[in-house]
């Protein structure tokens, strides 16, 4: 039934609209700013929300029959997948990137966090930051979901979707609320070690294993490094050389080889579920 849930969800989240029906999170927000608001500076905002929510699934799911169970675990599963096309997304940063607004895609990823600190203006960093954003985009919206689906069900993809949510949320940012970050820290911690090992077998293999041998054990490293490190190592250099006059160096590196990560990005997503399909197959 896993082995279902994760094909028949993909299919519905990939070529369907179905998943931007359940992606409207406005009644989160809400559910947040009122806990907050009674509740200020306290954890019980987090307990109240993302861990009661998904023990409730949990225990609503236990007490289903079996279709019933079925039907609710790809909803649940649907909801806690995506947040927008994950393929259109990068296509478009690298269109703005394009046109000429190179210090403006700079900011964004930069209080998105995909920059490190003491980058300073767009340069040699500009493409270690585009690896952080890709590889947590796809971590984000497909990897840790269906990772923790395999592992604990339904609750568990629903708790790590919440857990993200409330971490992006306004009143955390704001310090209203306390983050918790530390906990989606552990959350994906191995789905980003699979997700890694995937990107070497998507790409080339001998450096990319080599890097990720390297960190991956390495409790100190954020999921964006260590993501950007495995898909920089990975990366099938194109040896064609695409003309960009009046183009930065390292704006055109990085819209020279972002098609390479496209596809590199998408060979990884096809081996990660193959992959959690085949062990599902293997211990059913």
């Amino acid at each position: 039934m896993p082995f279902l849930s994760i094909v028949f969800t993909y299919l519905l989240a990939r070529y369907t609209v179905l998943g931007k029906w359940l992606h409207r999170d406005g009644w989160l927000q809400v559910l947040i700013n009122r806990f907050a608001m009674s509740w200020p500076q306290r954890s019980v905002t987090f307990f109240a929300v993302p861990v009661a929510c998904s023990l409730l699934v949990l225990l609503v799911l236990w007490r289903l029959p079996f279709w019933m169970e079925f039907l609710l675990g790809v909803t649940l599963l649907l909801f806690s997948v995506g947040r927008g096309d994950w393929h259109s997304g990068l296509a478009n940063l690298a269109a703005r990137l394009r046109s000429g607004d190179a210090e403006a895609v700079w900011l964004t990823m930069e209080q998105e966090g995909w920059v490190s600190a003491g980058s300073g203006e767009p340069g040699q960093g500009l493409w270690l930051a585009w690896c952080r954003h890709a590889g947590c985009w796809y971590l984000n919206r497909l990897f840790a979901v269906f990772f923790w689906f395999f592992l604990l069900g339904p609750a568990g993809a629903v708790f790590y979707r919440l857990t993200s949510l409330y971490n992006r949320h306004p009143q955390v940012a704001a310090g209203h609320l306390p983050s918790y970050q530390q906990w989606q820290w552990a959350l994906e911690w191995l789905p980003v070690r699979y997700m890694g090992l995937c990107c070497c077998l998507a790409g080339n293999f001998t450096t990319g294993f080599h890097v990720w041998h390297q960190v991956a054990l390495d409790t100190k490293l954020s999921s964006a490094d260590f993501l950007a490190q495995c898909l920089d190592a990975s990366l099938v250099q194109d040896n064609s050389v695409e003309t960009l006059p009046d183009v930065d160096e390292s704006i055109r590196l990085t819209l020279m080889r972002s098609p390479a990560l496209d596809e590199l990005l998408v060979r990884t997503e096809m081996i990660g579920l193959a992959g959690l399909a085949l062990v599902i197959l293997v211990l059913a």
